[in-house]
């Protein structure tokens, strides 16, 4: 993709026909309306509104520059995408507007996965980074130049100052934080393309001018005390103390506390998981009671901080409806008055927040303030640093217990093959020496033959599988499918086999799951590695059942059995290539399975293909539910 020279601005009358256009597309015109009906009404500037303005800035540039058709449609729907995270979360957004965005062009289809691929990250692109010199976006791909200049096109327009407005309020800002962040952005601020700079540049200086003559100049001279100053140069040192970084860093806490005059202070770490908050590390009298405790991520002052990436100050918490009172009723503490500060890393990465309660005496001030800003730069290196070791450390168990795994599985394909070798060669001899005569002798030969091939069968469905979990870019050739013909294929497949184990195999299609949009074949062999993967862990006298049901424009499927369960800790591994497991780890006491742990990757993998995922509920003892949702139809 290769930039053109830019032509003079393109007519009203064509670019109205392009956005008109693009916006048609199914793709586009299914976030717009994701959009209208989701997204919170409190957001004054992350409004559809918004998402329309930046499809129509993006059309525009590139128009201006002569990029292709296929670009500007791949352009659109980033921008129609770009905040479709609003409608799920404020904060890290941008990755949910991108899985959204697979999502829809998946069950869509005519995307090839690269550029699925460019329009997420394209997305991801959006997020601002926070750089020395300020807050930016930064542009990995050519495209992502066009929507990065879209979604901040109104810092070179007639309407700055209104759609600042719009977002000060949302963000809930005094005017004058909020107008410094905002001299801070335009003036870090660059455009990336040709056809921004001959429309947006002159406008933005003229906004830049006028800005600056708003904000108030900045004290001469440095604002902190000579011990503050102290301490953050020689925080590094403490931080690198020891090897135990939760131990340093809760001693750099108490030291933060004591030179700001406060009761108590607590790290927070966000989980992207549950969306949560956890009091990760604390120094003050309420830690017994609440440390590893979890809030949610929009609770509270800590949870606006993280939302807005923003410091705060609250000196009066009763008069301030951000606080968030239910953790001083947990704890038995009194808060009074508090400052927060978030914690961020690399590109923005939000990791959490500080918080340092009731100065003793008066109240916070703005030194104290900048002090616990710096404090919050140094020690979330610290943080991330600590959790990249124990990241690395569990992924490197993770990886020796795999190759473990792989080593059996070797063993194990070799012994499989003997085993239906020696039926399928012993008969052959037989049949060679004796005559076919004997009723009872043909029927056991016939037995042994179909024996050895069924088991052969299966390891060849292996090596498929294999191939299947190998394969990055597997692709589905979906169509519409019948449900319950694809069900009772598949029960019918695996009755003999529940029955010798003594095992109950039901199905069970609801009336209105008719069709499914996918790959028949596919889609076959992944509730065939369910339901196999469910009589491998029911013993005798226990029951599976294979149900398909609607919910809304989607079609569900569960495999549900009642057999030994899989623990928590393990849930996390059944889906790793190669990954077995035992008795004694789903709660058991029996020897290892002796399945070749490829058929739930397998599953896994397909269901990617189909842009879904499978997921788990299962309790040691009490049986597991493995279940998946499809799209009913091509435009679902």
């Amino acid at each position: 993709m290769m930039n053109k020279p830019t032509q003079a601005p393109v007519a009203d009358g064509a670019l109205k026909a392009e956005i008109a256009r693009v916006r048609n597309l199914p793709a586009v015109a299914a976030a717009l309306d994701l959009l209208a009906r989701n997204l919170p009404p409190y957001l004054s500037y992350h409004a559809k509104s918004h998402t329309e303005d930046v499809l129509n800035e993006a059309v525009r540039f590139a128009v201006m520059d002569q990029l292709t058709q296929r670009e500007v449609e791949l352009l659109a729907i980033a921008a129609a995408f770009h905040d479709a995270g609003f409608t799920k979360t404020p904060i890290a957004n941008e990755s949910i507007g991108a899985e959204l965005a697979r999502r829809c062009l998946m069950q869509i289809g005519g995307y090839s996965p690269s550029e699925i691929a460019l329009i997420e990250q394209m997305i991801l692109d959006t997020a601002l980074v926070e750089l020395p010199n300020g807050p930016q976006q930064v542009p990995s791909t050519n495209l992502s130049r066009y929507l990065l200049d879209a979604d901040l096109s109104n810092l070179g327009r007639e309407d700055f100052f209104d759609k600042g407005e719009l977002q000060r309020k949302e963000l809930n800002l005094d005017e004058e934080h909020f107008r410094k962040r905002s001299l801070q952005l335009l003036s870090a601020h660059r455009w990336f393309t040709d056809a921004a700079r001959a429309l947006r540049q002159k406008k933005k200086q003229a906004n830049l001018l006028l800005l600056k003559s708003m904000v108030s100049p900045a004290p001469d001279g440095p604002t902190l005390s000579f011990d503050r100053v102290g301490f953050l140069a020689k925080l590094p040192l403490l931080l690198n103390a020891s090897l135990d970084s939760r131990k340093v860093i809760k001693a750099s806490l108490n030291e933060l506390k004591t030179r700001l005059g406060a009761e108590a202070a607590t790290i927070f770490l966000f989980d992207h998981q549950d969306n949560s908050l956890c009091f990760w590390a604390m120094h003050g009298p309420r830690n017994e009671s609440l440390e590893r405790a979890k809030i949610a991520a929009n609770k509270g002052c800590v949870g606006w901080v993280l939302e807005h990436q923003a410091s705060l100050i609250v000196n009066d918490v009763a008069s301030d409806s951000r606080f968030f009172p239910e953790v001083d009723q947990a704890s038995g503490f009194t808060t009074r008055n508090l400052m927060c500060a978030p914690l961020t890393v690399r590109m923005a990465d939000r990791i959490g927040a500080v918080e340092v309660l009731n100065k003793l005496p008066g109240d916070f001030s703005t030194e104290d303030l900048e002090f616990l800003e710096e404090f919050a730069g140094q020690i979330s290196l610290a943080i991330e640093n600590a959790r990249l070791h124990e990241s690395v450390r569990d992924h490197n168990r993770q990886l020796e217990l795999l190759d473990q795994r792989k080593n059996e599985l070797m063993s194990l394909i070799v012994r499989k093959f003997r085993l239906p070798m020696q039926l399928i060669g012993g008969s052959a001899a037989e049949l060679e020496k004796s005559p076919l005569a004997d009723p009872a002798l043909r029927e056991r030969m016939q037995r042994d033959i179909q024996d050895g091939v069924d088991r052969l069968s299966l390891l060849i469905a292996g090596i498929r599988s294999l191939s299947i979990t190998s394969d990055e870019f597997l692709s589905a050739n979906r169509s519409e499918t019948a449900v319950a013909p694809l069900v009772e294929g598949v029960v019918r497949t695996f009755q003999r086999r529940a029955r010798d184990r003594g095992v109950s195999l039901e199905q069970a299609v609801a009336t209105d799951a008719s069709t499914v949009y996918g790959d028949e074949e596919l889609l076959t062999l992944a509730l065939s590695h369910l339901v196999s993967n469910a009589l491998d862990n029911t013993p005798s006298g226990g029951r599976i059942q294979l149900k398909a049901y609607r919910n809304g424009e989607l079609i569900c499927f569960e495999v549900h059995d009642t057999g030994i369960g899989i623990s928590l800790e393990h849930q996390a591994l059944i889906f790793e290539r190669f990954y077995r497991l035992t008795r004694t780890e789903t709660g058991g006491t029996t020897e290892p399975e002796a399945g070749h742990g490829l058929g739930l990757p397998t599953v896994q993998a397909i269901l990617r293909a189909h842009g879904s995922k499978c997921s788990v509920s299962s309790s040691p003892g009490k049986g597991s539910t493995f279940s998946f949702a499809l799209a009913s139809d091509r435009l679902s």
